[in-house]
């Protein structure tokens, strides 16, 4: 069975639902992964860094709902990451340049994705605190939009578009 094509759109063949699904799995993961390891080496917990994301959208309050919350932060985390693939994927697609260089595609779009997220997302919810202008919270916060989003996702994205099986592929059926 083939993956539905987000190309009856008019976008492209390779752009479908599967890939989408599976580059936000990944880059999701790496950048939740990295979020909790760095708390861990700070002395917080993986629980408090999904407590954050989810008091985005939900407000401060939420942590009161423990693991529960803790889920609702993974929910969207990964939300947001589908956006963010989502955005890539059709910006290569109208743009196939893109793909020539994905080292350089995926830091800018690392770049991007760090711009709006700390000067636009995190600072209106948090004008307190955001945007960072400590270098070295700068270079923390940006690191994991360049290593684990924009260049992945980069890459990914160029093996799919090339007509290369990344990913979520189902097992043949046993003879």
């Amino acid at each position: 069975m083939r993956a539905r094509s987000i190309s009856d759109t008019g976008l492209a063949p390779w752009l479908t639902l599967r890939l989408i699904l599976a580059a936000t799995a990944i880059c999701g993961t790496l950048d939740i992964a990295y979020a909790i390891g760095m708390s861990l080496l700070r002395g917080g917990t993986a629980l408090a860094v999904l407590h954050s994301v989810a008091s985005g959208p939900f407000g401060d309050d939420i942590d009161r709902l423990g693991w529960a919350s803790g889920l609702l932060g993974l929910v969207v985390h990964y939300s947001i990451m589908s956006v963010m693939v989502g955005v890539f994927c059709v910006a290569v697609a109208r743009l196939p340049r893109l793909n020539a260089t994905p080292l350089f595609a995926g830091i800018a779009y690392g770049v991007v994705g760090y711009v709006v997220m700390y000067c636009v997302v995190l600072a209106l919810r948090w004008p307190e605190r955001f945007p960072q202008t400590d270098p070295v919270k700068i270079f923390r916060g940006l690191l994991p939009h360049l290593v684990c989003v924009g260049i992945p996702l980069a890459y990914f994205v160029q093996r799919a578009s090339r007509g290369k099986v990344v990913a979520l592929r189902t097992a043949a059926p046993a003879r």
